[in-house]
């Protein structure tokens, strides 16, 4: 797991926000319909699992193109794989969690009896250094309808520094599959987007730019969003 992730308790009481604001995550099996050309959970999993294995320098997917994507957004900027002590691309498993009391002190809804679990989980993570910029996209997997959001709410706090109240935004106002990605509330330097899966499942797309201070601006707010949106079309199996 990378550092970046919030594993344990930590993750938990993050993953509890979505039942305040309507939605909940429950436990599911993986789905395994993997047939015709679109892009499954079982095709990303199986994609992450091979990324552990046999370590790569393109991002897969067809999502390996972000100095076209750049382009197409008005950006001119020298784009490589990989970044400072960052790896091009990596690849992540979850098998989830089932669910688990509601920890001392929280006041959850009545018709809620437990605090939802973690669904099994499939992620890859491709970074490139894009002029001074750290760009980094989050393709994140789930074989459950609209809760990808929901599952990556930690890292969505720790890119955007995401109040507790944003994080709420974020997945009330959760763009559609297929949708125009959504900046995330804040400073601008992260997007989402999601993709439509075949058969049951749930993909979302995090674009994000590194910790470099002051952030290039050419890669910020809409300009990110024009990137993410590029990318997002280019995606097939």
């Amino acid at each position: 797991m990378t550092a970046d992730r919030i594993p344990g308790p930590a993750a938990r009481r993050l993953l509890a926000l979505p039942a305040a604001v309507g939605l909940a995550l429950g436990a599911a099996a993986c789905s395994d319909d993997s047939s015709g050309s679109g892009l499954s959970y079982a095709k990303v999993r199986s994609t992450a699992e091979q990324l552990r294995q046999q370590p790569s320098t393109t991002c897969p997917f067809g999502l390996d193109e972000l100095a076209a994507a750049l382009r197409n957004a008005g950006i001119d900027r020298p784009v490589a794989p990989g970044a400072k002590d960052t790896k091009a691309v990596e690849g992540e498993l979850g098998d989830g969690t089932p669910p688990y009391p509601w920890p001392s002190g929280t006041s959850p809804s009545p018709t809620t009896a437990s605090a939802p679990g973690m669904p099994p989980h499939a992620w890859v993570t491709c970074t490139w250094t894009a002029g001074s910029a750290t760009v980094r996209l989050d393709l994140e997997a789930v074989p459950i309808d609209d809760v990808g959001v929901s599952v990556m709410l930690p890292t969505l706090q720790r890119t955007g520094q995401l109040t507790v109240d944003q994080l709420g935004e974020v997945v009330t106002g959760r763009p559609g599959p297929g949708d125009r990605p959504k900046l995330l509330p804040g400073s601008g330097i992260a997007a989402i987007a999601r993709v439509p899966l075949k058969g049951d499942g749930d993909l979302v797309l995090l674009l994000s730019q590194g910790d470099a201070d002051p952030a290039d601006p050419a890669l910020t707010g809409e300009p990110l969003t024009k990137v993410l949106e590029q990318l997002q079309g280019r995606i097939h199996s």
